[in-house]
């Protein structure tokens, strides 16, 4: 679809083409077959404007109208303009129906990208849980606090990309007894590209044996992981993972892939692992937590890249205003902000609660306030993704329904996602206004 959708205009050409040519066969004096009881002309052009839109539409009706004038005693206005108006009723049902799929489509890879970065850290904190209790007595750690020291390190650019993943790869063989493997990544020139042999890295394990790149992409599990973008791994008959020694063609357990946005991040491959910790439990372990790591670092190396509203402390929130803002630059889709400003504590604490406890999942809130000349101000921001300004003053008025009549009364202010200007001078200027 998107490969035939690239070649539009080549595409009309061809089937313009073909129709002329068939009317000049059929019929040298009406090449357009308008005379014909059946419309076959307005039928093509219906399949060539709702498929691709106004520009292919207004692009064969363009040829069509050089050819009647060329090839016809007098121009069939008639004819010509109902197929005109055709064309633009169709490219304005396409435009719309394109948009409400793009959307709908936008929508619904957001929502599906935070329930999984919603259960990764879920999952990463239970594991980090399950690790806990069973090495307390002789030796007490905690996964999630030591991914959280790699990211520290990666984030204040302490280590490289290559030692991060060693670090994490220690991690493994400590945690998981995982005797051996190696990640493939994209270099940092090529990281938003297709992962191949040309531009991938490879970062080792300590106790990993090393392979040529070529060996390493030939090989059936990295390979298999790779095109269908899902992890492989050795198992028995019954689809378990299993170390089976009749299998000699593969050198590897397993090829755990990360793709995040259509992306992929990098592969975790596993070279050795004992029989009784190669199971489906840790599978799923490790790749929650590569995933989580690897998300993790994509967030710092997006704040670090884009200073929107750096005013605001709260990382997570800035992420994911920064994410509604690419969206809406990539796909117009409409996100909202909302601040509330207040000069009394207590209120402000009032409806930081209430507020809690009425958001949707979806959307985020962070609390910040700023003192000036022995006075303070309270913000509150809010961020609706993918929603306009109806959802913020929706939300707004239940609010108000639910507080006390003296609770009502604060100023605040809508602004669209794209707004980031207006946003810092509202809050700057508030802030001078103290």
């Amino acid at each position: 679809m998107q490969y035939i959708q690239k070649y539009a205009y080549l595409e009309t050409l061809f089937l313009i083409g073909i129709f002329l040519t068939v009317g000049y066969l059929f019929s040298a004096d009406d090449i357009c077959l308008i005379q014909e009881s059946v419309p076959y002309l307005l039928i093509l052009l219906s399949i060539i404007t709702l498929f691709h839109g106004f520009e292919s539409g207004m692009l064969a009706l363009g040829i069509i109208a050089i050819v009647m004038w060329l090839f016809y005693d007098s121009f069939p206005y008639v004819p010509f303009l109902v197929n005109l108006l055709m064309v633009m009723i169709y490219s304005e049902f396409h435009y719309y129906w394109t948009k409400q799929i793009k959307e709908l489509r936008t929508s619904n890879d957001y929502k599906t990208v935070k329930l999984n970065e919603l259960a990764n850290a879920f999952y990463s904190l239970k594991i980090s849980h399950d690790q806990l209790e069973k090495n307390y007595v002789l030796k007490p750690m905690s996964i999630r606090s030591a991914i959280e020291e790699i990211l520290e390190k990666r984030a204040s650019k302490e280590v490289s990309q290559e030692e991060y993943f060693q670090d994490f790869l220690a991690l493994l063989e400590k945690s998981f007894h995982m005797h051996g493997g190696f990640i493939i990544y994209a270099d940092e020139e090529h990281n938003d590209e297709y992962l191949t042999e040309e531009n991938a890295n490879i970062c080792y394990s300590a106790t990993s044996e090393r392979y040529a790149k070529e060996e390493i992409f030939q090989e059936y599990l990295v390979d298999k992981a790779i095109n269908y973008k899902q992890a492989v791994y050795v198992s028995d008959d019954e689809g378990n993972p299993a170390i089976r020694k009749d299998i000699e063609e593969s050198q590897f357990l397993a090829a755990i892939p990360i793709v995040y946005n259509h992306r992929m991040l990098a592969v975790l491959v596993i070279e050795k692992m004992p029989f009784i910790s190669f199971n489906k439990e840790n599978l799923i372990s490790l790749s929650i937590l590569f995933e989580y790591l690897l998300i993790s670092v994509l967030k710092q190396e997006l704040l670090q890249e884009k200073e929107a509203l750096s005013c605001i402390e709260d990382k997570e929130f800035r992420y994911e205003y920064l994410r509604s803002s690419l969206l809406q630059q990539k796909y117009k889709t409409n996100s909202t902000v909302m601040i509330f400003k207040i000069e009394d504590e207590i209120q402000s604490l009032t409806l930081l609660k209430q507020a809690q406890a009425m958001l949707r999942s979806l959307d985020l809130l962070t609390y910040h306030k700023h003192t000036k000349e022995k006075r303070t101000l309270y913000y509150i921001l809010f961020l609706f993704p993918l929603n306009d300004e109806s959802a913020a003053l929706g939300f707004l008025n239940r609010l108000r329904g639910s507080l006390k009549a003296k609770e009502r009364e604060f100023d605040y202010m809508t602004f669209k996602v794209e707004e980031e200007e207006l946003i810092k001078k509202y809050l700057l200027e508030s802030r001078d206004n103290a």
